[in-house]
């Protein structure tokens, strides 16, 4: 009878040392989300009062321009806007053995272009 009380309570303090690891995890989220929303957040409170904090300020701002890296917009001495040729992911795009790209639709269906 020992052993498996032995696992269960080891098995309660792996998961306590998990959960603590998760609520730093998520509270180091926060902070970041909170930073791009122009708040700063005290860790030291717990996740839920961290989420709370933020979701109320985030109903009562708007949310501000930002780059790719939580940086203001206005902060930055780089060019931000989108490039020109930018096109979205297309699903259907693919190369050939010959080295010919393209898209269509059922493009990744196998498939020649050889005239029949």
């Amino acid at each position: 009878m020992y052993h498996h009380t032995e696992s269960m309570v080891q098995m309660a303090e792996d998961m306590m040392r998990q959960a603590s690891q998760m609520e730093k995890e998520v509270k180091m989220m926060l902070e970041m989300e909170g930073r791009a929303w122009g708040i700063e957040l005290d860790r030291r409170k717990n996740a839920r009062a961290l989420m709370e904090e933020l979701a109320s300020h985030q109903e009562n701002n708007e949310h501000p321009a930002m780059t790719w890296a939580y940086v203001p917009e206005d902060a930055v001495e780089y060019d931000t806007a989108m490039p020109d040729d930018y096109a979205p992911y297309d699903p259907q795009e693919h190369w050939h053995d010959d080295g010919t790209m393209h898209s269509h639709d059922d493009g990744m269906e196998p498939h020649t272009h050889n005239p029949a």
